[in-house]
């Protein structure tokens, strides 16, 4: 069985939420745009069904949540200051280009890395 690219498999999502239109022309070009893209990798519909799910990709970095979570397990090399801000940035659901400016610093200083937050 032929594996779908991931672009590809992107794009088959987009071409299948179609079907579910109102109209009939929007779905007939669907399902003509799904039957072409299988064609190019010499699937058929019944192939979908068992196709395989792509792997899961691991960031390369760790996210900034992940870099206070390591940082509040050395409170001791923290400054004063640090703490509270290492604490509740977890809390936020984003963060600022100078929370993360600031993170950065504080990371390269105690991790001994730049760019993991």
């Amino acid at each position: 069985m032929n594996l779908l690219p991931e672009k590809d498999r992107q794009a088959l999502e987009k071409i299948l939420a179609l079907l579910a239109s109102d109209k009939h022309g929007e779905r007939d070009a669907a399902v003509g745009a799904a039957t072409r893209l299988l064609d190019r990798h010499g699937m058929r519909w019944p192939d979908l069904l068992t196709l395989p799910l792509p792997p899961k990709r691991e960031p390369v970095v760790s996210t900034w949540r992940t870099t206070c979570a390591e940082l509040a397990k050395r409170p001791g090399s923290l400054r004063p200051w640090e703490r509270p801000f290492v604490h509740d940035l977890p809390a936020y659901q984003r963060i600022s280009t100078n929370q993360r400016f600031i993170l950065n610093e504080i990371s390269a200083r105690i991790l001994g890395r730049c760019g993991g937050a």
